[in-house]
């Protein structure tokens, strides 16, 4: 007896071995809880702590961000006040404060801004955070230093005052 079909790959002419294995026996359970919606995971409830603990950091950074607005609003002289304490003579110049203390302020004002919304987001969401608002200051608070470092380490006053010590 001949085949005229091509040989077999893999097995694809392989007998099938009768069921030999006893079948399993059907016990009855209680029927599964609903699957969630597609892309929505199931709200948690709010965690009270959490939206406190926000809560009070935001809170404490509209303060910081509006009690400093008027010193880097007016960075000369708060500089020459500075050095004043620091005792270096003369004052800092208005040329470069003046505009990057308008910078510290909208850097702090647009890191506050960005840092509620998320914070509200994840409120929402039914997630942490806490972190945000901490995230947040440290953001503002790197950026703020960097530019008044900026400031500082331009200014003709403090360049004297330093190539004194070198």
């Amino acid at each position: 007896m001949t085949d005229d079909r091509p040989e077999p790959k893999y097995g694809q002419y392989a007998p099938i071995p009768p069921d030999t294995e006893p079948k399993p026996v059907a016990v009855s359970s209680p029927p599964p809880p609903p699957a969630p919606k597609a892309g929505k995971a199931p709200a948690a409830p709010n965690r009270a702590r959490d939206i406190i603990i926000t809560t009070v950091l935001l809170l404490l950074g509209v303060f910081d961000v509006v009690s400093a607005f008027a010193t880097f609003a007016d960075l000369g002289p708060t500089l020459t006040e500075v050095y004043g304490q620091l005792g270096i003579t003369g004052a800092s110049t208005a040329a470069l404060a003046a505009p990057l203390g308008f910078a510290i302020n909208v850097v702090r004002i647009s890191v506050f801004a960005v840092t509620v919304v998320v914070s509200l987001v994840l409120i929402e969401r039914h997630r942490r955070a806490f972190w945000v608002p901490i995230a947040g200051f440290l953001v503002a608070g790197i950026t703020s230093s960097v530019l008044l470092g900026i400031v500082m380490l331009n200014d003709p006053t403090y360049q004297a005052w330093a190539a004194q010590y070198q």
